[in-house]
């Protein structure tokens, strides 16, 4: 989608919205798809909106990934993020024999923990439905393994390990992009959808910045960041750039009051490409996760609540440890309480229980009993329903303030003053917006392309001193200025002008006034 109001103009700056990347993110294509909608709906009502649309062009791409979207409306419901074969992932000389299915025939592809002396995970003291890993130093051992629900049908003792789909958009973008991994595929950009996204960037020269809804956060929380000096491929957000994305993210907190945090890192990222290598600004928005902050439940005389089948494991793991002189039940208070944990707090407190499912022991025909439940697939990332459009109005606050931190050039100052049959013109090139002309990252890559200044005389007139054509490679933003001077010889200053262009950051033509 496109949207904007007036003339689509060379120079005029451009937002790129992007949803849905990684795949299991469907929701954020309904909230990208409403956040365009309200934006032509109250053009007409809302001064920052009519501001914004007035000065600025936003893309829309509200399903980058559909492949991988589809599985959000597919039985057996599963968390899915590829969508191409690659790899033999074990080696054995079969193509995704072994990957995730739905062994027990209830729709749903979950979690399964396998009893094994050599598991790493206990039930966490504080909710036994949730899963910790033992700690030896306080006397604990594990007492399951962990795999996603499935077969072991090549009997490797090991489930899931094998699907048949390996290659993720989210991963195939050339930036730290990982070479062996199979989620980043053969190469970079196979994937139709991750081609299409870098060919829509290199052809829109207009866009300054992009918004990706996903897993990632770089305003929540402030970006990592590395020195602005130096050589070679940028691994994170130069420090002046972070500098800016902090402010835009106190912005940003302060219009959600949003606490959602990133899941995952940034190789083969959407959103690194178009930061590290293009130099655009890039805002990375997880707009929900599941809350951590709900208060502890008080309970009378016993222990936090346990699940049925969990209960007498979780006893057990406690005797098994008080037996080998290591943790005693006053002890476990003090274990800090784990993520899932807190998890099922807000779960338990705002009756939302279908995003869990408790443990039940399954017969599993290669692995024998198990216990097949947890957190079912999109219950951690997609809010409550009741919550979207309050969601939608937060993120649209959000994105309807972002017109005026564009960086915007502008000549200023164009004046010309008689030497004596020399002309000296003078003229400066000014940012008042946030942001500057060119990131630091944009500066190391080179990517960007600079701001042009033509000065354009008659033919019979000579340029004595300064360039015809000058390249604004620096302007800071906040009043950023540069100074430019010429002596002109022959030509009156009526018949001067300067002009200014850009790809994505404002054009401008002047004449000079006439200094006295």
């Amino acid at each position: 989608l496109r949207l904007a109001a007036g003339e689509h103009a060379p120079g005029r700056p451009a937002i790129l919205i992007v949803a849905n990347v990684e795949g299991p993110y469907a929701w954020t294509t309904g909230l990208a798809l409403d956040e365009a909608r309200e934006l032509g709906a109250r053009y007409a009502s809302d001064a920052n909106v009519k501001a914004l649309l007035d000065t600025t062009t936003i893309y829309v791409i509200p399903c980058a990934n559909p492949d991988a979207a589809e599985a959000r409306f597919e039985k057996p419901l599963y968390e899915r993020r590829a969508t191409q074969p690659y790899l033999d992932d074990d080696r054995d000389g079969r193509d995704g024999e072994d990957g995730p299915s739905d062994v027990d025939g209830d729709g749903l592809v979950l979690t399964m923990r396998v009893p094994d002396p050599a598991g790493e995970w206990i039930a966490d003291p504080a909710d036994a439905r949730a899963l910790v890993k033992a700690d030896a130093a306080r006397g604990e051992h594990g007492r399951w393994k962990l795999w996603v629900e499935g077969r072991d049908s090549d009997r490797d003792e090991k489930v899931g390990e094998d699907p048949a789909l390996d290659v993720q958009v989210g991963r195939n973008f050339p930036h730290g992009w990982l070479e062996h991994a199979p989620e980043a595929g053969p190469w970079p950009t196979c994937e139709p959808e991750a081609r299409a996204l870098c060919d829509f960037v290199l052809a829109h020269r207009d866009v300054q910045l992009v918004l990706v809804y996903g897993a990632q956060d770089n305003l929540v929380e402030k970006p990592k960041t590395q020195s602005d000096e130096g050589r070679g491929v940028l691994e994170a957000t130069p420090e002046s750039d972070g500098k800016l994305l902090a402010q835009l993210g106190k912005r940003y907190r302060d219009a959600t009051g949003s606490k959602a945090k990133s899941a995952g890192d940034g190789h083969g990222t959407f959103a690194a490409w178009c930061e590290l290598e293009r130099g655009l600004w890039c805002l990375d928005v997880n707009p929900w996760t599941l809350p951590l902050d709900v208060d502890a439940p008080k309970h009378d005389g016993d222990a936090a609540p346990k699940d049925e089948s969990s209960a007498e494991s979780a006893a057990k793991t406690g005797r098994d440890s008080e037996k080998k002189g290591g943790a005693k039940d006053g002890d476990a208070d003090k274990r800090e309480v784990s993520d899932d944990a807190k998890r099922l707090r807000w779960i338990d407190a705002n009756g939302e229980s279908a995003r869990f499912a408790p443990w039940k022991t399954f017969q599993h025909p290669e692995l024998g009993a198990v216990e097949i439940g947890g957190f079912l697939p999109y219950a951690l990332i997609e809010p409550p329903e009741t919550a979207r459009a309050e969601i939608t109005a937060k993120q649209l606050a959000f994105v309807s303030s972002l017109g005026d931190v564009l960086a915007r050039v502008s000549l200023v100052d164009v004046k010309a003053k008689d030497l004596g049959g020399v002309w000296r013109v003078e003229a400066v090139v000014q940012n008042d917006a946030l942001l500057p002309l060119v990131s630091a990252a944009g500066k190391r890559t080179n990517a960007p392309r600079p701001a042009r200044v033509t000065l354009r005389v008659p033919g019979n007139a000579r340029v004595l001193a300064g360039e015809k054509q000058t390249l604004v490679r620096d302007l800071a933003g906040s009043g950023g200025r540069k100074e430019l001077t010429w002596l002109v010889q022959g030509a009156a200053p009526t018949s001067i002008e300067i002009e200014l262009d850009t790809d994505g950051a404002g054009t401008a033509h002047v004449v000079p006034a006439i200094q006295k």
